[in-house]
């Protein structure tokens, strides 16, 4: 007889099938530093960055003890604060202030294509959530540079304010405007801590001791109120927590974070807002909600887009959500599909469009104690008493 062409298998087959994969946590913190490091090791590169996640790495930036640099003694601060990951792009020290200025922002070798400066922090292994590069960030044009930066990889800035008076402070927020300063914390006066290789106390740029209380919460969290290893700071900034009219008060309500002393000890950090006035805390959730759902969703790319697939899309990020309610990351979210963009014409274009509502906690900022004095309580006391 001829072959049965429809014949497959006298026999089992037996076929799998898979779950969508856990989206997992958000993450946690991963800083980026840009800054000078002239005494550094030969296994410390220039213009590339290099991981440093212990004291042991971090003394690389300066094997001699001399603490020479921009960067040793920031690392140093950050690590006794918190264990987080810390990519250090070195660059070289300049003829002048300017041109160590420009060898920090860098840019693109276009003989070699080597990244420089700032631009060489990307392409790191983890993804930064937070960058600076303190002592260099004082001035319009390096601030706009890692702005842009950051608003390009997902990440929030602490930049440095310039050495003046609260009043030229808020003048210079004013001067560096809103536009992609969303990400951005502006920190007022230098701190104090103190150098082995001085012997005695040293002033590190604003931004170095907010960069390290930064890290410390999640990204979702303010920075607000952290006690920071300060042991002075440059300039005093009055401050009371129940007198709004301080310039401690005026500073942030010109977006600029400082520091002063509080009941908690020390010098804290004080301020939760980005230069456009937005919760600094609002603007690390966002990015942490856009970098997992970046990362999670390339598997997801060029599978046909069915029934089945596109619920099944939807219950992932709906279970996902729930594990961030449960662990107090939002307080509430849910996914849905939009009703008027997801269109024939988009569809048969292969766009669709994934609804995700979120809610987010507000940062404790002004907290009303209202003491009433009631006549009502005295009268039932008298009546146990009579």
């Amino acid at each position: 007889m001829p072959k049965v062409t429809n014949f497959e298998h006298n026999g089992i087959i037996l076929q799998t099938s898979e779950p969508p994969e856990s989206m997992g946590s958000l993450g946690n913190n991963v800083i980026g530093l840009v800054g000078t490091a002239p005494n550094k090791d030969a296994s410390v590169p220039t213009n590339g960055w290099f991981r440093i996640s212990n004291f042991t790495q971090a003394a690389l930036l300066d094997p001699t003890g001399a603490e020479a640099g921009s960067l040793f003694q920031v690392v140093q601060q950050i690590l006794k604060v918190v264990s987080v990951p810390i990519y250090v792009v070195v660059v070289p020290v300049g003829a002048t202030a300017t041109d160590t200025m420009n060898n920090v922002i860098g840019g693109i070798d276009g003989t070699t294509g080597q990244r420089k400066g700032l631009q060489a922090l990307a392409g790191t292994l983890d993804e930064l959530t937070i960058i600076g590069a303190p002592g260099f960030t004082a001035t319009k044009a390096v601030a706009t540079e890692f702005a842009a930066f950051g608003k390009r990889i997902r990440a929030r800035v602490v930049l440095d304010g310039i050495d003046g008076t609260v009043a030229a402070q808020c003048a210079y927020s004013t001067d560096l405007g809103s536009g992609n300063m969303e990400r951005c914390l502006l920190v007022h006066q230098m701190p104090a801590v103190y150098s082995k290789a001085a012997s005695k106390n040293v002033f590190l740029p604003p931004s170095s001791l907010a960069i390290a209380a930064l890290a410390s919460v999640a990204q979702w969290e303010s920075p607000g109120n952290q006690v920071t290893n300060a042991e002075d700071v440059s300039r005093l900034v009055e401050y009371n927590i129940i007198d709004s009219a301080t310039e401690g008060g005026l500073l942030n309500s010109y977006g600029v974070s400082y520091y002063a002393r509080t009941t908690l000890g020390g010098f804290s950090l004080l301020g939760n807002r980005s230069l456009t006035g937005k919760f600094i805390s609002y603007i690390g959730l966002e990015d942490a909600l856009g970098r997992k759902l970046i990362a999670t969703g390339q598997k997801a790319m060029a599978k046909n887009l069915t029934k089945s697939f596109m619920e099944q899309e939807i219950k992932r990020i709906n279970d996902w959500l729930a594990t961030l309610i449960a662990s107090e990351t939002i307080p509430g979210g849910k996914v849905y599909l939009h009703p008027e963009l997801n269109s024939v014409e988009n569809y048969k274009n292969g766009k669709w469009y994934i609804v995700i509502e979120y809610g987010r906690y507000a940062p404790n900022e002004t907290m009303v104690y209202q003491l009433n004095a009631s006549d009502e309580i005295i009268e039932e006391f008298l009546e146990e008493v009579l």
